[in-house]
């Protein structure tokens, strides 16, 4: 998707330093993403006496009831994808704090729509693998945003290699439209992060108030309303970040935007797969939280620097 992303937006401009930009921003990604992704799983390995407990089995159970839910009342009730999403997760939150999480999970898997050949008995099939992955990932890349959605993605991958889900086509937006895509998760990512963390209101309850609001307010608002809304979802779920994880509101801006670039270019594959664009944020955080710590690196804190 970064490749895709790259190429998205450097698309039409053609020139030697345009490429050599390009190249750049995707090697420093991709070294970024790699040293993140290496240092988790490490960290993930060490850990032992991994065993399954009775709240492992009521994570499962949220994440698998809650995806054919999403899905009846994003297609069926036709309220739509990222509203549907947005109010499963704010719903489960209310209604039982400890299993919000997980079943905002399953939302994501809900989310997957006709474009992709989704009917509700793969829809719920799909729910069901994601809800072993939760379980079975419990202990690995805790604290980025995306997480949820990634796991989602997995269980709409797996039905799809049985011929259960088809990926949609579509096209990368236009220059104009992919900027302001762009520019919408920049700051739907920050704001999330502000309402979770300084606010207080936790990542759930952040991401899906943003959802819902962008779901509701961008369709009849804007041109490309359905994308817009889908992008500040996507961004939503990077700024579900912790602190730990991405460090303050000019991380998560840098987050968002990151997602944003990865949105346009991963536009035309996956369309109508639940946990896409969770994905996205995933892999932005990653990304980012890669940058940050090379940046470290490369510029510590507290260098020997002489000053006058």
């Amino acid at each position: 998707m970064s490749v895709a992303a790259a190429a998205g937006l450097a698309g039409g401009a053609g020139g030697g330093p345009n490429l050599l930009a390009g190249a750049v921003v995707l090697a420093v990604g991709a070294v970024s993403l790699g040293a993140t992704v290496a240092r988790e799983t490490r960290d993930a390995l060490r850990t032992d006496g991994f065993g399954v407990t009775r709240t492992d089995l009521g994570n499962a159970t949220a994440v698998a009831a809650a995806a054919p839910v999403t899905y009846a009342l994003s297609v069926r009730v036709g309220v739509g994808a990222v509203v549907a999403s947005a109010l499963v997760g704010l719903c489960a939150h209310l209604l039982t704090e400890t299993y919000g999480a997980p079943a905002y999970c399953g939302s994501f898997v809900g989310m997957a729509t006709p474009a992709a050949d989704a009917e509700l008995g793969s829809v719920a099939a799909a729910g069901l693998v994601a809800a072993g992955v939760f379980v079975a990932a419990k202990r690995a890349f805790n604290g980025f945003g995306g997480k949820l959605g990634t796991t989602a993605f997995v269980g709409c991958l797996s039905v799809a290699a049985l011929g259960g889900l088809t990926p949609g086509a579509g096209t990368v937006p236009e220059p104009a439209v992919a900027t302001g895509l762009v520019a919408a998760a920049a700051v739907a990512a920050p704001v999330t992060y502000l309402v979770s963390v300084q606010l207080d209101h936790g990542p759930v309850v952040a991401s899906a108030v943003v959802g819902l609001a962008a779901g509701l307010v961008c369709p009849p608002l804007f041109a490309a309303g359905d994308a817009v809304a889908a992008v500040a979802f996507c961004a939503s779920f990077a700024g579900m970040a912790t602190p730990e994880r991405i460090p303050g509101p000019g991380a998560m801006l840098l987050a968002g935007g990151t997602a944003g670039v990865a949105f346009v270019g991963a536009a035309p594959y996956f369309v109508g797969f639940g946990g896409k664009l969770g994905t996205i944020a995933f892999a932005a955080c990653l990304v980012t939280a890669g940058a940050l710590s090379l940046g470290r690196l490369l510029a510590p804190a507290g260098s020997d620097a002489v000053t006058g």
